[in-house]
């Protein structure tokens, strides 16, 4: 039977092969996307189940026992989402990942996902992306400092003395997650190493917002938000930030897209990872991020045709990676 490509690339990214311990937790919107992709993972030769959350079941105040045991049985697994909300972070989906990590289960974890999604971000060219993503990286080296400027008005250094790039290409590693659709490079900085403005043109992961008809500056001093400017929607942000209590202030991550095939939604899973977008975040870094600031949030904005410096040398020019 021939499968669609957004199947066929998942299952590749989580290595599903004969044998593998599979398995997809999907919301009631998604249920024939789990069955399709367990069908898939049976016809590869791997024990495959499925997991439906049915929609009165959210929002999950707590990761259910049952399946975080059953992490310890399992080689790799899909929790894929037709719904988010924001409020899953720290008691459903944070104790998941820490969980993994024990079990070294292989997660690829998909966002307010649907059928658009599925067939055009999740059918790239998986193959060309990653080698796009190692040529960023190679590129980016061992910088300690990044300039981001945009036509915005972003303009901001981040500090990553000692932190490492990761690629996010798809290609989910034992013991850690990685989103899918994928397409990005990214890195912690350091808890004090953000000092400018990041203007997020585009999109911010903040229900209720998605994309923005108003900019949305975020100033760092020494890593830390000291002020949100902009619109409605900064009023939003700055509730978010004192909601959310220690910790949402400091700056998480940087990333670059590299996805030729995304598309700027005002979903976060698509538009941080737009070729020539790059975005930061604010909140937790800790676990796969790479860093040490926990906190009970992580939200990402995304700024539009990014220019990047790595130690005063241009790798990315008006959203175009230099070559």
């Amino acid at each position: 039977m021939t499968y669609p490509a957004w199947a066929t690339n998942t299952l590749d990214c989580l290595a599903v092969e004969e044998g593998t311990r599979f398995q997809a937790l999907v919301d009631e919107p998604l249920t024939e996307v789990g069955l399709i992709l367990c069908r898939a993972a049976l016809e590869r030769g791997a024990r495959a189940t499925v997991t439906v959350i049915p929609d009165a079941a959210r929002p999950l105040a707590w990761a259910s026992e049952p399946f975080l045991d059953s992490l310890a049985s399992t080689d790799a697994a899909v929790m894929f989402k037709a719904h988010i909300h924001d409020g899953e972070f720290a008691p459903f989906r944070h104790p998941i990942y820490k969980r993994i990590e024990q079990t070294g289960t292989r997660l690829a974890f998909g966002p307010d996902l649907d059928d658009e999604i599925l067939a055009t971000e999740m059918a790239a060219d998986y193959d060309e992306m990653a080698a796009r993503c190692a040529s960023l990286i190679a590129a980016l080296g061992a910088a300690s400092t990044i300039r981001v400027t945009t036509p915005g008005g972003t303009d901001c250094t981040f500090d990553v003395t000692g932190r490492s790039w990761i690629t996010d290409d798809g290609r989910v590693q034992p013991g850690h997650f990685g989103n899918l659709p994928a397409g990005e490079v990214f890195i912690a900085p350091t808890r004090t190493g953000a000092q400018g403005v990041c203007v997020i043109d585009r999109s911010i992961a903040l229900g209720g917002l998605g994309l923005l008809g108003t900019p949305i500056s975020l100033h760092f001093d020494a890593g830390r938000i000291v002020e949100v400017s902009g619109g409605p929607e900064a009023d939003v942000v700055r509730e978010a930030i004192a909601e959310a209590g220690e910790g949402a202030d400091v700056v998480a991550e940087l990333g670059i897209g590299t996805n030729e095939r995304a598309r700027i939604t005002g979903k976060i899973i698509t538009d941080e990872k737009v070729l020539g977008t790059a975005h930061v975040a604010f909140g937790d870094n800790t676990g796969h991020y790479g860093g040490d600031n926990s906190a009970s949030i992580h939200v990402d904005g995304v700024m539009a045709d990014a220019t990047i410096e790595a130690d005063g040398t241009a790798v990315m020019e008006r959203g175009v990676i230099a070559t």
